[in-house]
């Protein structure tokens, strides 16, 4: 009776429902969402938020993109250079149209603001036309046709943006923006002034001119010179920064980057820094011009380090030239034995970098002719199809399947250099399929080369090669582990590896280890540890008691066997 009463009750209140076990009851007050009034919501609110950036930003206000602007997929570029003078050169642009359709080529990174500080399009932004800062004519006379027909040929777009280094607009109409000399005028560098990256107006300047790009429909922003001048101790002599406010050069252009991330990512548009090759091999900023490999890597969709042979300039010890770079006196005349070690140092600088950009080198499509009046005529080749096909293949060899081609001149790009596309698709598939048979990483090595070449390093204490090959949170940067190895009291005297569990995704390898601490010799057998693909590279994982014993921490007991089920 009660049951037929509640029943009735829930009825009258309009609560009554039948359904399977465990459905809600529909509220039949909630109405279904007007998919024009969500349309209608999400265009008012783009609307008011342009009108508040608009009043934020003043003359460097750029439109954000329409609520439906279309989604960006990444693309595996295999890119051309072009200048925007080239872009509105009829002929020249339809050969390299042409090229592109007819081989892997698929992309072409076009100037958008050159060092000379001037743009390639007639832009909108207000700042821009303030400055005036155009050629004229403009070589691009019309950006959207352009770009529309970029587009419908599938041609992945990369806007070049020269940041820092500025010939013409800037000392002309915005000294204030530039370096200064302590004597009064303008550091200049080969006639090239340079703005001062402190300075965080130049900062939005650059950004306005990314962000409209992006509107444009560019798929990539390409960030060059994104630096401060080299021969820093010079420039520190001769010229001041204002604004630095004890900032280090390095804080500078991580300042950029973050800001330029954040303020780009509504534009769904790809960022990416051009970066001197060198830093990938040397540690730190230690040339003082800014440019830190991790923090690249750490701001960036992609990290597209120069390592053209020739700007790896050959070295001189008593008036002779020596074996320097890669092991080569003259890297220019040794294409693919410079880019395979340019690439092997790019590529551990990554593996210890949380989600890092990916690689996409530039390649040299130019012959370096003024390394002869320094260094002789044995010292250059002429480029050619070969030579830039080398650069092309022993990047392949190292797993990095994108590249772009630099010319000044925009010609030498031949057509003999490369395969088609589906040619060049099939290549890099059984590049990658051959490596993954072997088990090996993109460095060429397999879990037990990888453990043979962390504990060598930890036993020479090579602190760069043990950093990049040691997986986990050890420590919290290279320079702490710099530290710890360096300093360590704990030595590896030898180790022998017993066996390789590779039989699932998760590999492990058996070993004993001997080591030495405070004169006595610690023997660590059965140990067991992991190896991780990660980033590309096979990364290590040693147990916590070797660590202890090299660190000399922990307990120091003369128990000599070490618990694998505590790894």
């Amino acid at each position: 009776m009660l049951l037929i009463l509640f029943a009735f009750m829930l009825t009258l209140s309009g609560c009554l429902w039948v359904g399977s076990e465990g459905d809600p009851p529909d509220n039949p007050g909630e109405e279904e969402p007007d998919p024009e009034e969500e349309a209608r919501q999400r265009e008012e609110e783009w609307r008011r938020r342009n009108e508040e950036l608009e009043e934020e930003l003043g003359s460097y206000y750029v439109p954000l993109p329409h609520p439906d602007y279309p989604e960006n997929p990444p693309v595996k570029v295999r890119a051309i250079y072009l200048t925007g003078h080239s872009i509105g050169y009829r002929d020249r642009y339809e050969r390299m149209l042409k090229l592109i359709e007819d081989t892997e080529l698929n992309a072409m990174v076009i100037d958008i603001k050159d060092d000379k500080g001037k743009m390639s399009y007639q832009s909108d932004i207000e700042i821009v036309n303030e400055l005036d800062a155009y050629y004229n004519p403009v070589p691009i006379s019309d950006i959207k046709a352009t770009m529309k027909e970029l587009k419908e040929r599938g041609i992945y777009t990369i806007a070049r943006i020269v940041v820092f280094r500025d010939s013409e607009t800037l000392p002309a109409k915005k000294p204030e923006w530039c370096i200064p000399l302590k004597g009064g005028g303008l550091y200049k560098d080969k006639g090239f002034a340079y703005g001062n990256p402190f300075n965080e107006e130049l900062w939005d300047y650059n950004i306005a001119i990314a962000k409209e790009a992006a509107l444009l429909g560019f798929n990539e922003i390409q960030f060059d010179y994104i630096r401060f001048p080299d021969k820093a101790a010079y420039v520190e002599q001769v010229a001041h920064f204002p604004g630095r406010n004890g900032r280090t050069k390095a804080e500078a252009i991580r300042g950029f980057m973050e800001k330029a991330r954040a303020e780009l990512a509504p534009y769904k548009v790809h960022v990416a820094y051009d970066v001197f090759g060198v830093i990938a091999s040397s540690w730190g900023d230690a040339d003082d011009i800014g440019q830190c490999w991790e923090d690249f890597a750490a701001n960036s969709d992609y990290i597209c380090p120069m390592i053209y042979p020739s700007h790896y300039y050959p070295v001189r010890q008593g008036g002779s030239v020596i074996p320097y770079w890669f092991g080569l006196r003259f890297p220019d005349t040794k294409p693919a034995v410079t880019v395979t070690g340019a690439l092997s140092d790019a590529i551990k600088r990554n593996a210890a970098v949380d989600n890092p950009a990916i690689i996409r080198p530039w390649l040299q499509a130019f012959t370096a002719k003024w390394l002869g009046s320094s260094y002789g005529s044995g010292s250059y080749i002429q480029y050619g199809a070969a030579q830039i096909r080398e650069q092309i293949d022993a990047a392949m060899a190292l797993g990095i399947d994108e590249y772009m081609l630099w010319d000044a001149n925009n010609e030498n790009y031949p057509r003999e250099a490369f395969f088609t596309e589906e040619e060049a698709s099939g290549r890099y598939e059984r590049s990658r399929q051959a490596r993954e048979e072997k088990r090996h990483d993109c460095l060429g090595r397999t879990p037990r080369q990888a453990v043979e070449s962390y504990l060598e390093a930890i036993q020479k204490k090579k602190w760069r090669e043990a950093y990049a090959l040691q997986t986990g949170k050890f420590k919290k940067d290279g320079n702490d582990y710099r530290d710890w190895l360096t300093g360590a009291p704990g030595k590896l005297k030898e180790w022998r590896i017993t066996g390789v569990d590779d039989s699932s995704e998760n590999v492990w390898v058996n070993l004993s280890v001997t080591l030495t601490l405070s004169g006595e010799e610690i023997s660590l057998s059965g140990e067991k540890w992991s190896v991780l693909m990660e980033n590309n590279v096979w990364r290590v994982k040693p147990s916590p008691r070797f660590l202890e014993i090299i660190s000399g921490t922990g307990e120091e007991s003369k128990n000599t066997e070490s618990d694998p089920d505590k790894k």
